[in-house]
């Protein structure tokens, strides 16, 4: 079988994973990369090899296979539509658009294209955990009874100084002017994400939202980066409803002193519970169900990691089977997103849309 040609779109710095995920998966080639800004574009083809750098996306469209979309997120929406009407295989960054009217439109595409036998996914990069698939098993199969409540969190140091802190590249990511949508839209969509695949789909959300003053590295505090308005939120606490009345709470915070990318979940039922912690392992899950319930022990189940999302989309194309998340679930979970900004504006619970 001829090796899968891949071409990447935006070269930041996000785009070297891509690029190097890739290079670990037999039987694929870094072949095409486009940037808007051709420099940079050919910087990032001489570190990994490519072998073309595209004048756009339809020179790029010519020689690959695949495609991964690695630009801001503003930027995701045009390039995902194109590659789907080109019948190529597509890998978007997380979150899938920046409004739900360009998800549903990028979902319709991605509809046509599979019935061509295109793959295609979104790189909610949290799901290598195994942790995940065995929580939503358990919690499917009826063994933590009914769900009542559900909890969970990605906390995350950002504008705390981690890495290097927020001034410089990555200060759009504060701006809505540059089509941010803050942390909910960053960090939050893989927290829910994750959430919901777990428990399943919740019918109505509610949230609220912070821009607070950020700190320089001079120790100010300012509103304000080169003149543009930082205020694209920070942190965002979501309760969810979801079918038979359960309740649950979700958040995502920039502002989690001491936490790289911490992402915990817990769900409880009338009949027991689970709970993960990806800081503590990706891949081990804690259950308490039937009578440990009434003592409150609980049990660690250590579990075969799950291959990445670059080696299930590889694999997806190979064998002609889609995997998950595919552009579909990337759009639901931009009705999520939709209904918590609606929510916001609101100050009410948020029917969420189906896509």
């Amino acid at each position: 079988m001829a090796k899968i040609r891949i071409g990447i779109v935006g070269t930041g710095g996000m785009a070297n994973a891509h690029a190097e995920h890739y290079k670990k998966i037999a039987g694929t080639q870094l072949v095409s990369c486009l940037d808007v800004v051709p420099g940079k574009a050919a910087e990032f083809a001489a570190k990994h090899g490519l072998t073309h750098v595209a004048k756009d996306i339809h020179d790029l469209l010519q020689h690959v296979d695949a495609v991964s979309v690695v630009t801001p997120d503003r930027f995701h929406f045009q390039p995902s539509l194109e590659i789907l009407k080109a019948g190529k295989h597509l890998l978007c960054e997380k979150p899938l658009t920046v409004t739900l009217e360009e998800a549903r439109k990028v979902a319709a595409a991605a509809k046509k294209a599979s019935g061509k036998g295109v793959i295609h996914m979104v790189n909610f990069s949290y799901r290598k955990s195994s942790a995940i698939y065995k929580a939503a098993e358990i919690i499917r199969s009826g063994k933590i009874g009914k769900l009542r409540h559900v909890s969970s969190s990605y906390l995350q140091s950002w504008l705390n100084g981690m890495w290097g802190g927020w001034e410089g590249m990555g200060a759009w990511r504060l701006q809505t002017s540059a089509g941010s949508g803050g942390a909910l839209a960053d960090i939050g969509c893989h927290i829910l994400d994750l959430t919901t695949a777990i428990t399943g789909e919740p019918t109505r959300i509610r949230a609220t939202m912070t821009a607070l003053p950020k700190i320089t590295k001079k120790g100010e505090e300012v509103t304000k980066y080169e003149g543009v308005p930082l205020d694209a939120n920070d942190s965002a606490v979501m309760e969810l409803e979801f079918p038979g009345g359960a309740i649950g709470v979700v958040q995502a915070t920039r502002w989690a002193t001491g936490h790289g990318n911490h992402l915990r979940f817990e769900a409880n039922g009338t009949h027991g519970a689970v709970r993960l912690d990806l800081d503590k392992s990706y891949d081990e899950l804690e259950t308490c169900l039937g009578e440990d319930r009434i003592t409150g022990k609980w049990t660690t189940l250590t579990l075969k990691p799950t291959p990445s999302n670059w080696e299930r989309f590889i694999k997806a194309i190979k064998t002609g089977k889609q995997d998950q998340p595919d552009v579909f679930r990337g759009a639901q979970v931009q009705a999520y997103l939709d209904g918590a900004f609606k929510s916001v504006a609101s100050g009410k619970w948020e029917k969420i849309a189906k896509v």
